[in-house]
C-alpha cells in the first residue's frame, strides 16, 4: 500500500523559509568578504539591509548624513569603504558648505614645505591647574580612541608606530592600554 503524505500549505511554506535560512547560514558561516556576516549568520544580513534603506529612513524620518555624533553617517561610510579597500575617494565635492567662515579646508600639496619656512607650532598644554603633570601635545591631529577588543593586535601596533613617527599621541579607547600600543613609542 502506497502512502501519500499530504502537506498544508502553511507547512511548506515553512519548509521553504527554513530551507532558505539553512542555505543563508551556510552561505554567511563559509564566507570570507563581510565579518559581520560570519560572526552573526542570516541575522546580519539585516544591517546592510538597513545601511541601504537609510538613506530613505534619515531623508523623511531622522537626521542628515553630516548631523550625528560622535561620527556620522558619511565617515562611518567612508571607513567602510576604507576598510573593504573599496578606496577612499570620493569626488563630486563636499557635503559640507564651506563658505562658512571658519570652515577647515585641507589643501593638496605637491611639494613639502621647506625647513625654511615651516611654521614650528607649539606643543598645546592639556591637563595645566587640574593636574600634577599636565600633558603637552605635540600635534593637533592624533589617533582617536580606538579600543583593544574593537580592532586586532597588528592594527594597534601600526597605529602606535604611525603615532610615533608622527609625533602625535594615540587615545587607546575604552578598552584599556594594551602592551601593544606601548610597542611603537607613541605618546
Amino acid at each position: 500500500m502506497i502512502t501519500v503524505i499530504s502537506y498544508g500549505l502553511g507547512t511548506l511554506i515553512g519548509f521553504i523559509v527554513i530551507g532558505v535560512l539553512l542555505v543563508w547560514f551556510v552561505q554567511d558561516v563559509t564566507q570570507k568578504k563581510h565579518t559581520v556576516l560570519r560572526n552573526y549568520p542570516v541575522i546580519g544580513r539585516l544591517r546592510y539591509f538597513f545601511e541601504r534603506q537609510g538613506e530613505y529612513f534619515r531623508q523623511y524620518f531622522f537626521t542628515g548624513d553630516r548631523e550625528e555624533m560622535p561620527f556620522n553617517r558619511a565617515t562611518r561610510a567612508w571607513v567602510y569603504r576604507e576598510a573593504k579597500d573599496e578606496g577612499g575617494i570620493i569626488g563630486f565635492g563636499s557635503t559640507y558648505d564651506l563658505r562658512e567662515p571658519g570652515s577647515i579646508i585641507f589643501v593638496n600639496a605637491p611639494f613639502p614645505v621647506l625647513e625654511s619656512e615651516r611654521q614650528c607650532s607649539l606643543p598645546l598644554p592639556i591637563g595645566i591647574g587640574y593636574c600634577a603633570q599636565p600633558f603637552f601635545a605635540r600635534s593637533i591631529v592624533n589617533v582617536s580612541g580606538m579600543s583593544f577588543g574593537a580592532i586586532s593586535e597588528p592594527a594597534v601596533r601600526a597605529l602606535s608606530r604611525g603615532a610615533a613617527e608622527a609625533g602625535c599621541w594615540m587615545d587607546t579607547g575604552e578598552g584599556g592600554l594594551s602592551p601593544y600600543h606601548l610597542e611603537g613609542g607613541c605618546d
